[in-house]
């Protein structure tokens, strides 16, 4: 490979990583032609040479792209003898997803099952995955391939993505290495023309490479063309024109050199879409070609056939050939095809190659397309099956229908995480006669995931007055939906708004008590019996049925004074969700699962969560929670003393944030910077940042996230020297939040209030925060007050008082890893005569987040599998992570596990 040195370096170490057991992913990015395709090449020849890897490989092709799972299945046929190691309900997932069953599957199981799947084969010997034109893959294997390769820590896997520039893409890559190829310098270049047997002058080369940009492709066929008399007059008269437009031209140049026949059987060959030979041959025959119609482009190098398998030599010929072709002999190519299909049996195909060569609106084939769509989702090929509505939607002779379609398909997007199309498709139904509650729904769905909260709020409440009598469970359910988007709107009135006309609708006792539980979830006035039952009884009553019930308990149990209980929730509603594949609604659930765990000061664990939760938003599309989950990750890295990694995240919220007015995630973010600087001892920054979130022409505030950083802002603003500001914000916030009277929300306002004291009243609020139990659950809150008081102690010269709480809140703050805090509570100690106890480490501080999940669960009693098959996860990985742990925490066998302190 000319000029392709530092390419391969970053291969080779690819490579070597897999080998010693590090997996890694590139993406390698660049025009056609720039030489991804030689570099895979290279990669998977490199790797069967020493120490012998595994390769599998497979490549996007422009037709199959509406195909759920066909790029999946080339890519794993060959260790599908492999799928009897997967869980039962994984290998039957991928059963049903490729075709081999009839069984139903969901995107996300299928994508935990792609992830084991690799996971075993590389179990054996390292595994090299090389995937070409990304940007055609089937959006189902490229969405599975993708959450596979964000997960595959610690496994012998390299994976190698090549990606055609600026061709969009199927999936986003982003967080993922990416190489960026160019085209060769006129060095290199030279190099490659002489190897073709095409030498210029000097002056002549620059000018091609010039005009070519370096690439080598383009330079390679203009090389077989070996025409200088003709390309080089051309290039002088049209100028510099896209790299892609000069291969295609030089592709079809060798098309033209074919017979009639031979052209018409190509054109066959490039609209069939799964290279299947006697599918081309038949076809071929129905359009009366010869048998050996292809033969003048197989000995032409234009195609390959292997066995009964027909490939093009470059995906760029197919696509020549293909959009070279007029319409007419374009329908020819398809009508022959659809005809040899249905003879076989293959209706599915059959009708898809008809309404692609059908122009005119025809009811039949629309219908037989939307019952292909529901068998593509059946087998969660969701991308697939929006396709092939869009196409009925597109032939439906009735306009109910066509909406219809339309709107399903809009609603099939957004599962799929593609709220862009769900927005676009909506588009095209505004002049239909769509149900106005439908269209309120999709309008604030769709804002929901990627948009403007105040706006999807406008639209679920229009919803729900629409669905009232009618429908008033569902109407509850849109209810519940506008409250979260109203807080995240930073309308806490609105929010109450929603939440309140639940209770005003005619609703099973259930949705009702759930209803008042979110109306006064600090309070925590639903029991903890009743939280469990709660989502069986909504249930039982017509809730709607799936996951819901179980979000409304998360949501209560979130807001509510027992965090433990609140955990054990979202465990149980995650595990749910991940079973039922689900991945956009696990999304929210990872939200409240990290918030929980930051409460309870399991700081590695909801750091994880954040970071899964963050893959998963990209993956979704859900920019909204994108930019909460980088908000949420900014506040972990703010107490833990990470500064330069805390205002990386928080621009990167904001970039976000602010835009879509999403006031939940710039607060969190803004706040973060608060504590940041309130660790750091800068007050004077963090009273500036966290005034930000009690001003209402602020777009970084909201009530919210202000109530509950309210003692920050107090302890700042005392600390700079500016206690009034603070007392005008407490009196303010004080009557909004009276009805909030839960055991930590009570703390933190004598929190606050000592802070704001004089001497003679401090020492009450202090003791009251500390001893009415509302700050059990909440370590790192605790050790704030603790360390407030203990101050307050060692200023008022009761040193032998404030040495033990100083001392407790320090060995808090170094146990949660809370860097900062911990000095200043060393500090402290020293200042008030304490002797400073030796440093301990939590289990947590110890292990990475994956090894401190994985012990967790298996201090529990779960085996391997049964721990695998819950974090998406090979049991030989499970098993690794576990061999790196014991060492760490100082053990040797499984039991001792069951002696550790997780918490």
């Amino acid at each position: 490979m000319h000029g392709r040195h530092g390419e391969q370096g970053a291969v080779a170490r690819l490579l070597a990583d897999a080998r010693s057991g590090r997996s890694g992913v590139l993406v390698l990015r660049g025009e056609a032609g720039i030489g991804k395709s030689s570099l895979l090449r290279h990669a998977a020849e490199s790797a069967a040479a020493s120490e012998p890897m595994r390769v599998l490989a497979c490549a996007g092709v422009e037709s199959e792209v509406e195909h759920a799972f066909s790029g999946l299945l080339g890519l794993l046929r060959p260790v599908l003898d492999h799928l009897d190691a997967l869980p039962g309900v994984q290998a039957e997932a991928l059963r049903g997803a490729l075709g081999m069953t009839d069984s139903a599957a969901s995107d996300f199981l299928v994508s935990a099952a792609v992830l084991t799947l690799l996971a075993a084969v590389a179990a054996d010997r390292p595994l090299l995955v090389t995937v070409d034109d990304v940007q055609w893959l089937d959006r189902a294997s490229a969405a599975a391939l993708l959450f596979a390769a964000r997960r595959l820590a610690g496994e012998r896997v390299a994976m190698l993505l090549a990606v055609r520039e600026p061709e969009p893409l199927p999936v986003n890559t982003a967080g993922l290495t990416e190489l960026v190829l160019h085209g060769l310098p006129p060095e290199d270049a030279a190099l490659l023309l002489d190897a073709y047997g095409w030498t210029l002058p000097t002056p002549q080369r620059d000018a091609l490479v010039a005009a070519t940009g370096g690439n080598p492709l383009a330079l390679i066929e203009l090389a077989r063309l070996d025409e200088p008399e003709r390309t080089l007059p051309d290039l002088a008269m049209t100028g510099t024109l896209p790299v892609s437009a000069r291969v295609r031209a030089a592709f079809l140049r060798q098309v033209e050199a074919l017979p009639a026949e031979g052209r018409a059987a190509l054109l066959v060959a490039a609209a069939e879409e799964s290279g299947n030979a006697g599918t081309v041959l038949g076809a071929a025959a129905r359009m009366g070609l010869p048998a050996d119609a292809l033969d003048p482009a197989e000995r032409s190098g234009l195609v390959q056939l292997t066995g009964a398998e027909i490939r093009f030599r470059h995906p760029l010929i197919r696509s020549a050939v293909y959009t070279d072709a007029s319409f007419d002999r374009r329908r020819t190519a398809h009508l022959a095809i659809a005809a040899y299909l249905g003879a076989a049996g293959e209706e599915d195909q059959s009708t898809w190659h008809l309404a692609v060569a059908t122009t005119a609106p025809d009811e039949k084939i629309a219908a037989a397309l939307e019952r292909g769509g529901d068998a593509a989702r059946r087998r969660g090929g969701a991308a697939a099956a929006i396709s092939v509505l869009r196409q009925a939607a597109r032939l439906s002779e009735v306009p109910a229908d066509r909406c219809r379609r339309t709107v399903t398909a809009a609603f099939m997007a957004l599962d799929a995480g593609r709220p862009g199309l769900a927005r676009t498709l909506t588009d095209q139904v505004l002049a239909e006669p769509v149900p106005p509650a439908v269209l309120a729904r999709l309008n604030g769905t769709i804002e929901l995931y990627s948009g403007d909260p105040a706006i999807a709020y406008a639209h679920l409440m229009r919803c729900a007055e629409l669905m009232a009598s009618a429908e008033p469970e569902e109407a509850a359910w849109i209810l519940t939906l506008a409250a979260g988007a109203a807080l995240h709107a930073g309308d806490m009135a609105a929010t109450m708004l929603a939440t309140r006309r639940i209770t005003g609708l005619d609703c099973s006792p259930a949705t009702l008590r759930a209803a008042e539980g979110l109306l006064k979830g600090y309070e925590g006035v639903i029991t903890g019996a009743e939280l469990w039952e709660l989502p069986g009884a909504m249930a039982q009553a017509g809730g709607g049925g799936g996951e819901r019930e179980w979000m409304w308990a998360t949501v209560i149990g979130w807001m509510g004074p027992d965090d433990h209980q609140a955990l054990r929730l979202a465990e149980t509603t995650g595990r749910r969700v991940r079973a039922a594949g689900f991945p956009a609604l696990l999304t929210e659930v990872l939200y409240y699962h990290a918030d929980i765990e930051f409460r309870l000061g399991r700081w590695t664990e909801g750091a994880a969560h954040a970071l899964e939760g963050l893959r998963l938003s990209y993956e979704t599309g859900q920019r909204g929670w994108t930019a909460n989950f980088l908000a949420q990750s900014a506040r972990f890295a703010a107490v833990r003393g990470e500064a330069a990694e805390c205002r990386k995240l928080v621009r990167q919220t904001l970039e976000i944030a602010l835009p879509l007015r999403e006031r939940v995630a710039a607060a969190t973010a803004t706040g973060a910077l608060g504590l940041l600087a309130l660790g750091e001892d800068a007050s004077g920054e963090a009273f500036t940042e966290l005034m930000r979130l009690m001003d209402r022409g602020s777009p970084r505030s909201n009530d919210f996230v202000a109530f509950a950083m309210l003692p920050d802002l107090v302890e700042a603003a005392v600390r700079a020297g500016h206690p009034e500001p603070a007392r005008r914000v407490v009196a303010a916030m004080e009557p909004q939040t009276g009805g909030i009277r839960g055991p930590v929300a009570l703390a933190r306002k004598h929190r606050h209030r000592a802070i704001l004291a004089d001497d003679a009243h401090a020492e009450s609020h202090f003791r009251s925060a500390l001893a009415d139990g509302g700050l059990d659950q909440h370590p790192f809150d605790r050790a704030r007050t603790e360390l407030l008081y203990g101050e307050w102690l060692r200023r008022n010269h009761r040193r032998t008082e404030a040495q033990p709480i100083l001392r407790a809140a320090g060995e808090t703050f170094e146990a949660l890893g809370a860097a900062p805090w911990a000095r200043r509570a060393v500090a402290q100690l020293r200042a008030a005569g304490g002797a400073v106890p030796r440093k301990s480490r939590a289990v947590a501080a110890l292990l990475s987040p994956q090894e401190l999940e994985v012990s967790r669960l298996a201090a529990k009693g779960l085996s391997n599998r049964e721990i695998g098959d819950r974090m998406h996860l090979s049991p030989r990985t499970v098993g690794s992570h576990l061999y790196r742990a014991f060492p760490k925490l100082g053990i040797s066998a499984r039991s001792e596990l069951r002696d550790l302190d997780f918490d």
